[in-house]
C-alpha cells in the first residue's frame, strides 16, 4: 500500500462553459458576445445611486404623471409626465413596496 497523496487534478487545457462538459460540440462553441462584457446602465437604479443623490431626490418635488407601459418580465417601462414633457423610464428597483404599476395607472415619483 503506497502512502503517498493521489496527484493534484491537472487543470483543463480549455476553459469549458459552467456546468458543461468538455466534449466536442462544447468545445467547437463559439464563446457568447456578452460574456465578460456586461456593461453596466448609466442611469442610477435605488441600488447604486449615491447618498447624496437619495438625500436630493428625497427633499425634491413630488411629479404626477400616468404610466404608460410597463413590462413585468423585463422590468420597466415609462411614465408620462402630467405637465407633456418626455416620457420618463422606470426600472422596477425604483419601485417603492410590492406595487407594480400597469397601463393608465395614474402615480407619484421624484426624480434623482
Amino acid at each position: 500500500m503506497s502512502s503517498e497523496p493521489p496527484p493534484p487534478p491537472q487543470p483543463p487545457t480549455q476553459q469549458a462553459s459552467v456546468g458543461l462538459l468538455d466534449t466536442p460540440r462544447t468545445r467547437e462553441r463559439s464563446p457568447s458576445p456578452l460574456r465578460g462584457n456586461v456593461v453596466p446602465s448609466p442611469l442610477p437604479t435605488r441600488r447604486t445611486r449615491t447618498f447624496s443623490a437619495t438625500v436630493r431626490a428625497s427633499q425634491g418635488p413630488v411629479y404626477k404623471g400616468v404610466c404608460k407601459c410597463f413590462c413585468r418580465s423585463k422590468g420597466h417601462g415609462f411614465i408620462t409626465p402630467a405637465d407633456g414633457g418626455p416620457d420618463i423610464f422606470l426600472h422596477i428597483s425604483d419601485v417603492e413596496g410590492e406595487y407594480v404599476p400597469v397601463e393608465g395607472d395614474e402615480v407619484t415619483y421624484k426624480m434623482c
